[in-house]
Formats: structure tokens, C-alpha cells, sequence
């Protein structure tokens, strides 16, 4: 009986330091998220693009939104994906006052699909200045399922709004050429034109919402590139750099494929036509050890080494291709760097 009692008293005590949610405090809860989103909307824009100027005053809904990313004392910088009308002449920024300015496309990675648009300062009114804001870039390497997430954006291609959810999942790949990139799917609703930001709850940018990456069951739900993954793409349009390319895709030889004798490296699985890489002669099946002098023993360390070289830049990649005989040959390969178009 004292035993049975001792373990009824620790469930009520467990049971009292459960906070009770009540009514007032699911909207504070609610007001304190609002709070949030508000904050980040003052760094998320509207980026339209039209040939003429008359068919930008007609198509008003074809639009994206986009992050202020960096002031460089010149230009404010913006990040955001491709406009849906190619080849516009004309770009328009609005700002989350309803200021609206002129703008440029910088720099473009077809690869991902995100542009830098940049506006001049000069062009920018002390008002509007005092309206919006740089984005503060978070981590999406932390974000676990379940966790409370913020979408602002063109959620619908339409008027910029917030959605609240969770993540439902944050710990998948999406395999591109020359890398892999981490993938957010939240459970926020949203249409297949959906563009914005995926933010914590401290208003920390932790994605790049982006229609690209999602899959069959996730339609009518917003996902995004994880923030973490593209930092350096970013940082190489905000300076109006081409983003390195040699149109690899591969995969880490796991301790398994070693085990059945394959060297250590990336395995390539496909060399984009076209390509830099299939100029060079790399095939599937090679394995690419070593880029301009750095040993390469993962797909993080291929990815990280090309982002240090530049376009234009004659380089070496070494590797290993089986023989006839089913042994491996070093081979190398002198491969100009390039850019995806």
C-alpha cells in the first residue's frame, strides 16, 4: 500500500509541472508568433519582373517574394528564386511599406534556382529605411521534427502572409550536381507557387522555400532548401560571383563499397550533359579523390573544395577507374571550371 501510494504521489507531481494550456495562454502563444513574423516580414520583399512596362501594370500577380540578405554599402541585396516571367527588362522591388523600387538581377544559380536582386541605396527614401531590415540567417542543421516553424512569404502566389506549423521533416537530401542539399518539409499549407522564408521561432531564417524540392505527398504543403546548405551559394551571388560547377552528382563510397573494393572517395553516379566534368572525360562509375591538391574522402568535401575555386579556373581532379580486369587505375582529369546556365 505505501509503495502504491508513493507512485500515485509522483504522478500528481509529474502531473502539476505539466503547464496547463489554457485559452490565454495558447494566444499568447499565438501573439508572441505573430510578434515573430512580424519582425521578419520587415525583411522580406516582393520582386516582380515584366518585358515592358505595360505588361508589368497587367500582371501584377506574377510576383515572388524574397530575404534582404546584406547591405554592402552600395546595393541592398536580395534573395529569392526566378522570376516567373523570363527575360523581364523590367524588376520591381516592393518593400513591406508598399515602397516600391527598381532593380537588377545580380547573379543567378541555375543549379538551385535563387538569384541576388539588388537595389541602389540612392534609390532608397530615408522612410522606407526605417521600415525594413537584414535577415538574420539561423542554422537548419538543429531543427528536429515537431519543432515550431514559420513560413513568410507568397504562401499562395498572392498577398505576403505568415503560416504557422511544425516541421514534419528536416533530415532529408535532395541530390543536385556537385552536391547535396538539406531539405525542410513543414505541414504549412501552401500552393505550388509558394516563395518565402522558413523561420524559427526566434525569427532566424532556417530555410529557403522553393517548389523544387517538393515530393508527391507534400503538394499543398510549403518545404524549402535548409538555410545551412546554400550559405555559401549566397555569400557568392551577394558578391555577383557564378556559383562553381562541373556537373557531378555522386555518392560517399560507404566502409561497405570499400569492403567490395572500391576506393575511397565520391562514386559518380551521372555526369550532367554538357558538362565541365564530361568535357573532361569523367564517367559514371569513376571515383574522384583528389581536387586541386585536397584530397577528397566525401561528398562534403568535394562540395566545400569547388566552392573554393573559381569560374574559369584550369584545374586537376584525380581518380581511380576500373580496369577491364576489375582493378582500379589512377586517372586524371584537367577540368575547367564553369557555371550552370
Amino acid at each position: 500500500q505505501q509503495e502504491k501510494d508513493q507512485t500515485q504521489q509522483e504522478q500528481e507531481q509529474v502531473q502539476e509541472q505539466k503547464p496547463v494550456l489554457t485559452t490565454e495562454t495558447y494566444q499568447e502563444m499565438l501573439n508572441n508568433l505573430k510578434q515573430v513574423s512580424g519582425e521578419v516580414r520587415k525583411s522580406v520583399v516582393e520582386i516582380q519582373g515584366a518585358v515592358t512596362e505595360e505588361e508589368f501594370s497587367k500582371d501584377q500577380e506574377k510576383s515572388i517574394s524574397g530575404m534582404i540578405v546584406a547591405d554592402n554599402g552600395q546595393e541592398l541585396l536580395i534573395l529569392a528564386g526566378e522570376l516567373p516571367v523570363k527575360d523581364a527588362k523590367i524588376i520591381r522591388v516592393t518593400f513591406s511599406g508598399d515602397s516600391q523600387c527598381d532593380a537588377i538581377l545580380k547573379s543567378r544559380d541555375a543549379g538551385l534556382g535563387l538569384c541576388v536582386y539588388a537595389v541602389q541605396r540612392k534609390n532608397i527614401v530615408d522612410d522606407v529605411w526605417a521600415q525594413i531590415e537584414t535577415a538574420t540567417l539561423g542554422g537548419s542543421k538543429v531543427v528536429s521534427e515537431g519543432d515550431t516553424v514559420i513560413a513568410v512569404g507568397k504562401l499562395y502566389g498572392c498577398d505576403t502572409i505568415a503560416g504557422y506549423g511544425v516541421i514534419e521533416s528536416g533530415e532529408n537530401y535532395l541530390d543536385k550536381a556537385d552536391g547535396q542539399y538539406q531539405t525542410i518539409y513543414t505541414d504549412v499549407a501552401g500552393d505550388i507557387s509558394g516563395s518565402g522564408v522558413l523561420v524559427n521561432i526566434r525569427g532566424e531564417v532556417i530555410g529557403i522555400i522553393n517548389t523544387s524540392v517538393r515530393t508527391d505527398d507534400q503538394t499543398n504543403k510549403i518545404s524549402g532548401y535548409g538555410i545551412s546548405d546554400i550559405k555559401d551559394v549566397i555569400e557568392l551571388l551577394s558578391n555577383g560571383k557564378n556559383v562553381p560547377y562541373l556537373g557531378v552528382s555522386g555518392v560517399e563510397v560507404s566502409s561497405e563499397m570499400q569492403g567490395q573494393g572500391i576506393p575511397q572517395g565520391v562514386y559518380v553516379k551521372e555526369v550532367d550533359a554538357g558538362s565541365p566534368a564530361m568535357a573532361a572525360g569523367i564517367q559514371s562509375g569513376d571515383i574522384i579523390t583528389n581536387i586541386a591538391d585536397t584530397d577528397i574522402i566525401n561528398l562534403l568535401g568535394y562540395h566545400n573544395t569547388l566552392m573554393k575555386q573559381n569560374v574559369g579556373d584550369k584545374i586537376l581532379v584525380r581518380g581511380k577507374r576500373q580496369g577491364t580486369g576489375g582493378e582500379y587505375v589512377d586517372i586524371d582529369f584537367g577540368v575547367t571550371v564553369g557555371y550552370k546556365q
